[in-house]
């Protein structure tokens, strides 16, 4: 019985949080294209806007 070798395991990119917003919260947002479910929020002006729907949420 020969001995092989193991495939390469494939390089595996690690988690990272460089491309959340600075300042970005998780808040239910309001509408029903979200399903009222917690989304990710960006800051815009003085609220706060969905990443998802694109609704401006007012400051929390």
């Amino acid at each position: 019985m020969r001995l092989r070798h193991r495939p390469a395991v494939p390089s595996v990119t690690p988690f990272t949080l460089a491309r959340l917003v600075p300042g970005t919260r998780y808040l239910v947002c309001d509408t029903t294209q979200c399903a009222h479910n917690t989304r990710r929020h960006i800051p815009a002006g003085t609220g706060y806007r969905c990443t998802s729907c694109q609704t401006l949420k007012g400051d929390q």
